[in-house]
């Protein structure tokens, strides 16, 4: 029997109307804090004169929604298919660790080409985050942390199992500016693909504006291993141009699962004032689990003994209207190949998989009101029309609705607050995603506090 929650959701939602005026005596943003706390214990000689800077970032988070009962709620994951915030209740959702010596470049790899003069000297760094808590078991790589004993976690089924905790180490990556041409970057090692608008780490805030995050970014490859090659192609009054090539063993893979590799690239262009930009990436590349190697479950689900490609493209468009509102748009497709051969097996509907197809658009809109304050808003729709992409969040075959709106709040230069409110809804088939296969549609309440030190 459902438990009625709807008064306390909207209770809750009523402080995205309230936090305003906390904000009215807030002073201007300080510098931000990262490394704060490794400064004070051990002093600035390590950032002052090597560059390298250790920060940490803490997040803390409670939501309720109006679809579950309570007695699925103490399980968790019960916000599912609404990811990150997808436990009820108080949670803790990470502690993370960053040791990085940034490059100096006129290209960020991953992000935009940057104005102003090439740097004509030579540059090397590195970063390496850890990450421990809920939200570190999206970011397991197969062949490296899904290996260690503090990840082996009783099964699905036992109680408050989906409330564990994990250990992962999202970048582990050395980058060198090369000051040829027009300027380039060069990235090793284990880092975030780039192939889609918003970036998974909680670490540097933009564009993540809120605690929740879209349907897109369930499918888009997130980690990878391998490197990637970025190079400025065009700078002039017309604006700048990035180009980007990568090759990488697939997605959340050290141990290869097929033999092949896989290509991530970019076009990324910006007007010369950085207001406008339009980016486009793709991932392609086999993504089977093949014969004599180890079966990547959940994040490759199809078993054949021949290439099986998959295939996702983003393109985004930003825009910055006036000095505080900024707005996106991404648009994003995708396709996983199928032979229809019987040895090309779907481990969730059996052999014969014959391909699947995705696409969705998401926008987002931000008003910065004070130098502490700024509301958002997005909109999202996602067809995940063969109930593949966004496996295991989800399996229904069916079209995602949602609609955002929220606040960010810098409570001060150590604590940001992101209260959101979220209904979400299905539309065209498929079974019921919501309330444990009981509804389709959810209305989510969500705060969380996100510590930089």
């Amino acid at each position: 029997m459902k438990t009625p929650r709807n008064s306390r959701l909207w209770a809750c939602g009523c402080g995205l109307i309230l936090l305003p005026s906390l904000a009215c005596a807030q002073t201007q943003m300080e510098v931000p804090a990262e490394g704060a706390l490794f400064r004070e214990l051990f002093g600035s000689k390590l950032e002052n004169e090597y560059s390298i800077k250790v920060h940490g970032v803490a997040q803390v988070g409670f939501a309720t929604n109006t679809a579950t009962t309570t007695d699925q709620a103490r399980f968790g994951s019960s916000n599912n298919p609404v990811i990150l915030s997808n436990s009820e209740g108080l949670q803790f959702n990470l502690l993370g660790l960053l040791i990085e010596k940034p490059i100096a470049t006129n290209v960020i790899p991953r992000v935009t080409p940057l104005p102003g003069p090439v740097p004509q000297d030579f540059s090397w760094g590195f970063a390496v985050e850890t990450t421990y808590g809920p939200n570190a078991l999206p970011a397991m790589g197969h062949g490296f942390e899904a290996n260690w004993g503090v990840n082996r976690k009783p099964a699905a089924n036992a109680p408050g199992s989906l409330r564990e905790s994990y250990v992962a180490m999202p970048h582990v990556m050395a980058q060198f500016y090369l000051p040829y041409a027009y300027g380039m970057a060069l990235t090793v090692g284990r880092f975030g693909s780039g192939v889609g608008f918003e970036i998974p780490g909680i670490w540097r805030p933009s564009p993540n504006f809120f605690y929740s995050r879209t349907y897109a970014m369930v499918a888009q490859p997130d980690l990878v291993v391998g490197g990637l090659l970025s190079a400025n192609l065009m700078r002039s009054s017309a604006g700048l141009l990035a180009g980007e090539l990568g090759l990488v063993n697939g997605r959340q893979n050290l141990q290869d699962n097929n033999g092949s590799k896989s290509l991530i690239g970019a076009l990324r262009y910006r007007t010369s004032d950085m207001r406008t930009g339009v980016s486009y990436a793709i991932y392609t590349g086999n993504d089977e689990n093949a014969p004599g190697h180890q079966v990547q479950m959940p994040t490759a689900r199809i078993i054949a003994d021949s290439g099986q490609r998959r295939t996702q493209q983003s393109l985004t468009f930003t825009q910055a209207v006036g000095d505080q509102t900024n707005v996106a748009v991404e648009l994003v497709s995708g396709k996983q190949a199928g032979d229809g051969r019987p040895s090309t097996i779907d481990i969730i509907s059996g052999p014969g998989f014959a391909g699947a197809k995705w696409s969705g658009l998401n926008a987002h809109a931000n008003w910065r009101a004070s130098p502490t304050l700024a509301y958002g808003i997005r909109l999202e729709t996602f067809d995940d029309k063969d109930g593949f992409a966004l496996f295991p969040i989800a399996a229904s075959k069916t079209r995602f609705n949602a609609v955002t709106i929220g606040t960010r709040y810098d409570f001060s230069k150590y604590v940001t607050l992101r209260p959101e409110l979220r209904h979400d809804w299905q539309s065209q088939g498929g079974v019921n995603a919501f309330g444990g296969g009981t509804e389709r549609r959810q209305t989510t309440f969500s705060v969380d506090a996100v510590f930089n030190f």
